[in-house]
């Protein structure tokens, strides 16, 4: 297992220049905006503009702060499949929402600025998917993947009973050789929110 807290976070442009964004870890470490497998980061979102373009990557969004902001594209930014073009809102209750990076999308904030997670992962490489978990304990068997990320957006938990986790804290666990897949209990106080994240490579030869 590995641990993130703010310190070890870094900040940067975003790829269009539009703005910054605050990487809180990539996969294999050290890898650049066109080299990694997968990366986690948040986002300051204060105007309306245009996302970054990421062929090949696979998105997830989440809104951490903020009243909210919609997502969408034009004509050429269909999603497959879809029969009109994207257009979503999302506030801090929603769901993580999963998109191309490749679309053209624009995001309009709702009522001022926002914070964002964003998780991204190279589509020819792995997979993702990425959950909020509230208060309570939570016993998580995600036999599909090799490696789990956990954020704590807000409040305090505690991982596999002795590991504690603050507002802003990242985790990471792998598959280790003596079983499929990734298990963990998480024990979430009242007012905490994480973000679950599980990252499934497509060449694992797992049995």
């Amino acid at each position: 297992m590995r641990k993130w807290t703010k310190q070890d976070y870094k900040s940067m442009p975003w790829k269009n220049g539009g703005g910054s964004t605050t990487e809180l870890a990539v996969f294999p470490e050290g890898a650049s905006l066109d080299q990694f497998v997968w990366r986690i980061s948040t986002a300051l979102v204060s105007s309306d503009g245009a996302f970054s373009h990421f062929a090949r990557i696979d998105r997830t969004l989440a809104i951490l702060s903020g009243e909210g902001m919609t997502l969408h594209a034009d004509n050429d930014g269909i999603a497959a499949g879809a029969a009109a073009p994207l257009r979503v809102t999302l506030t801090r209750d929603s769901v993580p929402y999963s998109f191309s990076g490749e679309l053209p999308i624009r995001a309009e904030l709702l009522d001022g600025a926002v914070w964002d997670l964003n998780l991204m992962t190279r589509r020819d490489v792995c997979t993702h998917y990425m959950q909020r978990l509230e208060a309570g304990e939570h016993h998580v068997v995600a036999q599909d993947a090799q490696q789990v990320l956990l954020y704590c957006a807000q409040g305090s938990a505690v991982l596999n009973r002795d590991v504690s986790l603050q507002e802003a804290d990242l985790v990471l666990l792998e598959e280790d050789h003596e079983r499929v897949g990734v298990r963990l209990v998480v024990q979430a106080s009242e007012e905490c929110l994480l973000y679950l994240m599980r990252i499934s490579f497509l060449n694992h030869a797992g049995t």
